[in-house]
């Protein structure tokens, strides 16, 4: 009876060995299971936290970039209109300079070479040439440079001075007004003065 009860202990032990042989090697799976699992879920982590750190820095580059272009911006347009407003006070003093001017007995002077030289341009026959309104007194003295066929005349449509002619007949036209020749200088300091924002 001895020998069958060692074998009971013993068949007892083997089992009982094996149960904890499986057992440990299920702890052991489960555990490298659970850090398996733990260090693929902080991957996981560091990926998304990656991503929003990325997504992040984007965001404030953009947003800096956005930033530096909208203060760019103001201060073109700060320039530009600071430039226009330079320019409009120049042009205002050279309006003013040349309405003085048309006060001046320079001024008739002015007129008469300045009708002489048209009336070598056009056709005397249905040329009208036109004076500022406030030049109307000097209309009978011009009048005596005007070719036959042609006349002189006021109108308000030249505010600073000086000759316009024209010719319907031919299509001409020649502007020797102040007025034009101011906006032509306006013209040409636009483009050749520098005073723009780039």
């Amino acid at each position: 009876m001895a020998n069958s009860e060692e074998k009971i202990n013993k068949f007892v032990q083997a089992i009982t060995s094996y149960a904890e042989e499986q057992r440990d090697m299920m702890l052991r799976e489960a555990e490298e299971y659970k850090a398996e699992r733990l260090k693929k879920a902080e991957q996981e982590v560091l990926v998304d936290a990656y991503k929003l750190i990325q997504k992040e820095t984007g965001d404030i580059r953009t947003e800096r970039a956005r930033e530096m272009s909208r203060r760019d911006l103001a201060a073109r347009k700060e320039v530009l209109n600071r430039r226009r407003q330079i320019m409009d006070e120049v042009f205002s003093k050279a309006e003013v300079r040349l309405s003085e001017y048309a006060e001046t007995p320079g001024y008739l002077d002015f007129l008469k070479n300045t009708l002489g030289r048209m009336t070598q341009l056009l056709p005397s026959a249905g040329t009208v040439y036109t004076v500022a309104e406030r030049d109307r007194p000097l209309i009978d003295e011009l009048s005596k440079i005007c070719p036959s066929g042609s006349r002189v005349e006021a109108a308000d449509t030249i505010k600073l001075g000086g000759i316009r002619a024209v010719n319907s007949e031919s299509g001409q036209i020649i502007d020797n007004t102040l007025d034009s020749r101011l906006q032509s200088q306006r013209e040409w300091f636009t483009i050749s003065s520098g005073l723009t924002a780039g």
